[in-house]
């Protein structure tokens, strides 16, 4: 009777402990002053005086506030880059010696450099990926006035194919947490196994502790279903050394789970909270789905046991006449609108999305193929695709940039996004190939190296070689300095080592010398993009390799090659909402 009682009254102190209210995230949107300065030097005295500033709430973006003028780039929709400088007055939240504090950037276009108090925090080149930083030593003294200024610069304005927006067009938030804490995107939550009948959870979790000493701790983490009912829970008793950071394990079955599909997107949320002596100090909730995922050559994919033809539509991120700070309540309206003509996967064309915009996927049951890059080592021609043929200021963009911060923005977006139901591949790049020139020469169709668009019929025609003399033409001729393929393995190495659950992909247009140069290798599912004459050769020859279709022009021949080919699952139809930008000429 007495361990009867005494188990009674643990549920019930758990249960009291886990109702305790932790707020770690404040919305950080508002009240930031703004304006443009006509200098690209950054300026040597931060923070300024912004009395006279515009005022205003974030997300922004200051290219959509502009009016088209036909003397800027057609390939960015008309509209200018320019320099922005942001600062936020806020107030130091709490005691800097018992928590820290952290600013989080869900993206900010770009080439931005981040001050706190006139000290540097850091900076983020790539306008799409997500950056944090931690505050705490920078900070005043408790409820004392604090500065974060942002420096924007976007004078490279053309540095995208399409319209990429300027500023701080995504969310902001600063995060407070006690000294030991579960950190941001400290969460990696999986369901290796699911039935209808039951679902295990694994959850690995990362717990910092930045005090001078030791700390000894409880973790629980409690899992509700989508009506707040608490459907497992799991406590473990733990010790961590101080100024150290661990990573633990827990495991929870679920019985009877409700699965998340495109049809049903069930969500649970994983409520992690950490207890010292009896008091919370930290809450970490992480939304998931019960799932699983499969692919295969033989069937293509399936979707909790359930072969699943992937219609899927390409977007750029955004909206209009909104620009890229695009209100939740405007994707919400398009995913509607997509889901009823059948839509039920996105491929985020071609770059990294919001938090929002994923979260919505779970929501609304939108499946997401998750893309990285749309450059590598060389440039794309802004202005006609293919490759780089001038040097032109405003056209530099991320190339400049791959090779110092292509693993930091990879693993960030990862990071971030990897608890997600919807995102179920991970894309390295898109079309790269047009790039590296030798891989279009390969092909025999296209002759005038100073002419991209003389592909002879490419477009339309089978291949005119065999694997074997594809790779032998491939050996003899003259390389780039850098190696598309040893670039892709790196990708797919760092990729993998985050999350083994999905597969690695990549958007392929000239799929015949990916195929044979060992691009196709460094990745595990091959999509090919407006070449479905490459399908039947690509199944031929490399039987045991999954080819699909990442990108295609929505013609009925592209349904045919899902229909007739039992591994070729997916379509993603060019695209599902028109977008700004790519405008080429008047």
């Amino acid at each position: 009777m007495r361990i009867l009682i005494l188990l009674l009254l643990s549920v019930l102190f758990l249960s009291k402990a886990n109702a305790q209210d932790i707020q770690r995230e404040t919305d950080f949107n508002f009240e930031w002053k703004f304006t443009m300065l006509k200098d690209t030097t950054k300026p040597k005295i931060i923070p300024l005086k912004d009395k006279n500033w515009r005022t205003l709430r974030l997300p922004h973006d200051w290219s959509v506030e502009t009016s088209f003028d036909p003397k800027y780039e057609g390939a960015t929709g008309f509209l200018p880059g320019g320099v922005g400088l942001y600062q936020k007055h806020f107030k130091t939240p709490s005691n800097k010696k018992e928590t820290n504090t952290y600013v989080l950037f869900d993206g900010v276009y770009n080439n931005a450099t981040f001050w706190l108090n006139g000290k540097l925090l850091g900076e983020n080149p790539y306008g799409y990926s997500p950056v944090y930083f931690n505050l705490t030593e920078l900070l005043e003294d408790v409820s004392n006035e604090n500065i974060l200024t942002v420096h924007v610069d976007h004078s490279r304005y053309a540095d995208s194919r399409w319209y990429s927006g300027s500023g701080i067009y995504r969310n902001v938030k600063l995060i407070t947490v006690n000294k030991l804490h579960i950190p941001i995107w400290g969460t990696f939550l999986t369901t290796p196994i699911v039935t209808n009948e039951e679902a295990k959870v694994n959850l690995e979790l990362k717990v910092k502790n930045d005090y001078n000493s030791s700390k000894s701790f409880t973790l629980i983490t409690s899992i509700l279903d989508n009506k707040e009912n608490e459907v497992a829970q799991v406590s473990q008793e733990l010790h961590l050394a101080s100024k150290t950071e661990n990573t633990f394990n827990q495991s929870l079955k679920i019985v009877n789970p409700k699965l998340w599909d495109t049809q049903n997107p069930n969500m649970y949320k994983a409520i992690t909270t950490i207890l010292e002596k009896g008091k919370v100090i930290d809450k970490y909730e992480t939304p998931f789905g019960i799932r699983s995922i499969e692919f295969n050559k033989d069937f293509g994919f399936k979707l909790n046991g359930k072969i699943t033809d992937v219609k899927g539509v390409c977007l750029h991120h955004d909206a209009g006449l909104v620009g890229s700070a695009v209100p939740k309540g405007v994707w919400k309206r398009r995913f509607k609108k997509l889901k009823a003509c059948g839509v039920n996967a996105i491929r985020t064309a071609h770059n990294p999305y919001s938090q929002e915009f994923l979260d919505l996927c779970d929501e609304m049951g939108i499946l997401v193929q998750n893309e990285f890059f749309d450059e590598f080592e060389y440039a794309k021609d802004k202005r006609l695709n293919f490759h780089d043929r001038h040097d032109d200021y405003i056209t530099r963009g991320y190339v400049d940039h791959f090779r110092k911060w292509n693993k930091s923005d990879l693993t960030r977006t990862i990071l971030r996004d990897r608890n997600h139901p919807s995102v179920f591949q991970w894309s390295i790049g898109n079309e790269i190939e047009w790039t590296y020139l030798h891989y279009r020469y390969v092909t025999g169709f296209w002759e005038n190296p100073d002419d991209p668009q003389d592909s002879g019929s490419y477009w339309s025609s089978a291949p005119l070689f065999t694997p074997e003399e594809m790779k032998k033409r491939f050996d003899s001729i003259e390389k780039t300095e850098y190696s598309l393929t040893e670039t892709a393995k790196q990708l797919s190495k760092w990729t993998r080592e985050l999350d083994t659950t999905r597969p690695v992909t990549a958007n392929f247009v000239v799929a015949q010398t990916s195929m044979v140069s060992g691009y196709a290798d460094a990745i595990d599912i091959a999509g090919f993009s407006y070449r479905n004459k490459d399908i039947p050769w690509g199944l031929k020859y490399f039987p045991n390799k999954q080819i699909t279709i990442n990108e295609n022009p929505g013609t009925w021949d592209d349904w045919k090659q899902v229909i007739e080919n039992p591994g070729v699952f997916s379509i993603f139809m060019w695209t599902g909402i028109d977008y700004m930008g790519e405008r080429h000429g008047d």
